[in-house]
């Protein structure tokens, strides 16, 4: 007979047999109630396909975004080229018509101006064009550095929750020794995700702000060009 069919018999209890036929029967509840929180098999394996597709989509739209702003990149250099190109070409069209119609271009500010325009434009797109491997190249090395440390991380997780014997000496790796040495590599890591980053953050804001001149330039430059031959022509 179980002790709770006695306790239903009317045997006299203590405080502490109450407080046990009381644990014994919220246990079957309790027992129930987890058993219909626990998602069904086939609900179990749908959320894990949902997952599933959902970790996979994620993949390919971070592979998308990266080529995506390869080619931006490499798009956005091919433009300021071809400004410098037109800037260059516009300074030598200028010349050229000057010095075979000496004097016949008014005002001459007018005219200096112009080409001052253009040939700091072109500067401008010249220089954009030389810095601007410089913020990919500082992004790339932020993005090495960061695997790394991650791989590192992982590494240590591994050491720590599991016994790893080193390779080189076939003893167990004294797990308190190497968690040193890791904070020392972490924090080595730190500074100099750090450091490129700054370097990726203040390469980027230049090319920004040359852009901006390289495009202010070239529009005023076309601007008094309009003027020059209105006035001339």
């Amino acid at each position: 007979m179980s002790m709770l069919e006695d306790f239903q018999k009317g045997i006299p209890l203590t405080p502490e047999l109450e407080r046990l036929k009381a644990g014994l029967e919220k246990l079957p509840a309790e027992a129930a109630e987890s058993r219909t929180q626990l998602p069904p098999e086939w609900e179990r394996q749908r959320l894990e396909r949902l997952f599933d597709s959902a970790a996979k989509h994620a993949t390919d739209m971070n592979h998308r975004a990266a080529q995506g702003s390869i080619d931006i990149g490499k798009e956005r250099t091919q433009y300021f080229e071809k400004i410098a190109l037109m800037c260059s070409a516009t300074i030598a069209l200028v010349v050229s018509f000057v010095g075979s119609h000496a004097g016949r271009l008014q005002p001459v500010w007018l005219l200096r101006s112009v080409l001052i325009l253009l040939v700091l434009a072109m500067v401008a797109a010249i220089y954009r064009n030389w810095r601007f491997p410089f913020y990919v190249l500082a992004g790339y090395m932020k993005q090495e550095l960061e695997a790394k440390q991650d791989k590192e991380r992982c590494r240590r997780d591994l050491i720590a929750g599991v016994p790893t014997f080193d390779l080189e000496d076939g003893t167990t790796i004294d797990v308190p020794t190497f968690l040193v040495e890791f904070a020392k590599t972490d924090k080595t890591f730190d500074k100099r995700i750090e450091e490129v980053k700054k370097c990726a953050d203040s390469a980027f804001s230049v090319v920004k702000l040359v852009e901006r001149a390289a495009l202010l330039l070239i529009v005023l430059a076309m601007m008094l060009l309009v003027a020059l031959a209105w006035i001339n022509f």
